[in-house]
């Protein structure tokens, strides 16, 4: 059962930029959800939330035999980071009796009123109404609508035509793509083929890196009412999808490692060790017939030969890889990036604050002396709008030598 209620218009709040959105990175947090957004028209876009229900408490009705689990999905949207007016926002319940214990998903959507031309920020809560504390998690996005070929003009779609949520596509997953213009009878496919260096160290003296993203390759793809047939990523790499090869717009998909986000294979889980180790030790453990028994022998002599340490370790650094990938994910794995070493590394800071174009991170309290504070700035990136780069400095040199002994002993 879904309901939507309490629509709102031009509603003051307090500015997102002054709140601390440190529960964006939580590793406690009950539940994760994903979300992507699809214009409809200039003055409608189409948003689809992703959630589990296993994640939510279900409880009896009233003394019966039935248990449903009661959720509330909220929206607000916002002119920018710095803006403290609601202009649309509304709230959508609902009530689930048929997923307890199936490990199911369930896809909620709303439409969202937002005009051509113009960028917001939306907020998307979800609210676990059967339990009293910790039930509440957000994440915000994007909802870009300045450009008519830019990414959210399209909508990837599964072979059965449900939304899919992530950028990254599996070896061997088909989906359509939907373009909002039918008018648009054939999309040029962009491939890039190319790899990239995984994040260095916070004090490392890093140039500007300009990269040449000439195309490996190009594929052309018939739209029939603007859908396309069913399509596969055959290869690892970029896929960057365009109407028009003159524009820089288009809707880009990723292909990584099989299983990704997850670290489903011994070689995979070797790279992100790159972090806690010096070049000679990671020279050896590459050199290993075998990437299982290299990476047990690197975390069995952390742990002090312990075999129940080194396993909670794993777990505690993988766990910490693969939120990566899931939160910071951007043209690169979310490991790679500059974000994701900072929390792979320092773990999820204590306080998080969000410009237009800048995100703060801080470890212990503002205004605190012995606090460590990161800044990350938003790159221009046609690939995506995640690409965040860290202002590095000397000055955070001590501090990531004792946060990598403090893993590796």
């Amino acid at each position: 059962m879904l309901s939507m209620l309490s629509v709102t218009k031009s509603v003051t709040a307090k500015k997102l930029s002054k709140i601390n959105l440190s529960q964006l990175y939580d590793e406690n947090n009950f539940s994760f959800f994903q979300a992507v957004i699809y214009h409809k028209s200039d003055s409608l876009s189409q948003v689809y939330v992703s959630l589990k229900p296993d994640d939510f408490r279900f409880v009896s009705n009233n003394g019966t035999t039935v248990i449903s689990a009661n959720i509330e999905v909220r929206y607000e949207l916002y002119q920018s980071y710095e803006s403290s007016v609601i202009l649309d926002s509304a709230t959508v319940k609902v009530t689930d009796t048929s997923s307890y214990g199936k490990g199911l998903e369930m896809i909620v959507d709303f439409e969202v009123k937002a005009s051509f031309p113009g960028n917001y920020v939306l907020k998307i809560i979800l609210v676990d109404l059967n339990t009293r504390r910790d039930n509440e998690v957000f994440r915000f996005f994007n909802l870009e609508k300045s450009e008519k070929n830019s990414r959210q003009n399209f909508l990837v779609t599964d072979s059965d035509g449900y939304p899919v949520f992530n950028s990254f596509i599996q070896p061997g997953q088909y989906f359509h793509i939907l373009c909002n213009d039918t008018s648009v009878r054939k999309l040029f496919i962009r491939y890039y083929n190319q790899s990239f260096p995984i994040a260095k160290t916070p004090f490392a003296n890093v140039k500007d890196v300009t990269y040449r993203f000439k195309p490996d390759s190009i594929m052309l793809t018939e739209l029939i009412h603007g859908y396309s047939p069913l399509l596969e990523l055959p290869n690892r790499g970029i896929y960057h999808i365009q109407p028009d090869l003159k524009k820089p717009d288009g809707l880009t998909l990723f292909s990584f490692d099989e299983g990704f986000p997850e670290i489903t294979t011994p070689a995979a889980a070797v790279a992100p060790l790159r972090y806690l180790t010096t070049s000679k030790e990671y020279d050896k453990l590459l050199s290993y017939a075998d990437y299982k028994s290299a990476i047990d022998s690197f975390w069995l002599e952390r742990a002090s030969d312990n075999p129940e340490r080194a396993k909670n370790m794993i777990k505690k650094y993988y766990s910490r890889v693969q939120n990566a990938n899931l939160v910071f994910s951007s043209f690169v794995e979310g490991w790679k990036t500059d974000r994701g070493l900072i929390y792979i590394i320092y773990g999820p800071p204590t306080e998080v604050y969000r410009k237009d174009g800048e995100e703060k991170w801080i470890y212990g309290k503002t205004g605190n002396p012995l606090s460590m504070t990161f800044y990350f700035y938003k790159v221009d990136n046609p690939f995506t709008d995640n690409d965040y780069s860290l202002s590095r400095s000397p000055s955070y040199k001590e501090s990531w030598y004792i946060a990598i002994e403090n893993w590796r002993r």
